[in-house]
C-alpha cells in the first residue's frame, strides 16, 4: 500500500489461449518489458534477473561458436609452424590428415601402454 510500488513483478494473464513460453511450455501470463507470452518458471527466472531456457540455450550456441572459432585458429597457427619446420613448404591436405591420423594413433597406444 502507499505511493511506492511493489517489489515484485507481476505477470498479466495471457490473451490467447494457445500462447507459448520462449521455452515452449504453456504461457501463463504475458511479460510486459519484452512483450511477449510467459510461463510461471521463466517468470521466476527474469525476476531473479536470469535468463529464459532459450536465452541460456542461445548463450551456449555463442559459446560453442567461439571456442570453435579459437580451434580453428589455433589449428591454423599449428599447420604454419609445421610448415615452418618443413621447409615454408605447404603440405597437401591429404599428408596432414595422415599425420593427425598418426598421432591419435600414438596418442591412444600411449594411453594404453
Amino acid at each position: 500500500m502507499g505511493p511506492k510500488p511493489h517489489a515484485r513483478q507481476e505477470v498479466s494473464p495471457t490473451n490467447s489461449s494457445d500462447a507459448r513460453c520462449a521455452c515452449g511450455a504453456r504461457a501463463d501470463g504475458h511479460d510486459a518489458l519484452r512483450n511477449e507470452p510467459i510461463c510461471v518458471n521463466c517468470a521466476r527466472v527474469r525476476t531473479d534477473g536470469g535468463t529464459t531456457p532459450a536465452e541460456r540455450q542461445a548463450q551456449a550456441l555463442e559459446t560453442i561458436a567461439n571456442e570453435l572459432r579459437f580451434q580453428n585458429a589455433a589449428l591454423a597457427e599449428v599447420i604454419n609452424v609445421l610448415d615452418a619446420m618443413h621447409g615454408e613448404r605447404r603440405r597437401p591436405l591429404e599428408e596432414i590428415t595422415t599425420s593427425i591420423k598418426d598421432h591419435l594413433i600414438v596418442r591412444g597406444l600411449e594411453e594404453v601402454a
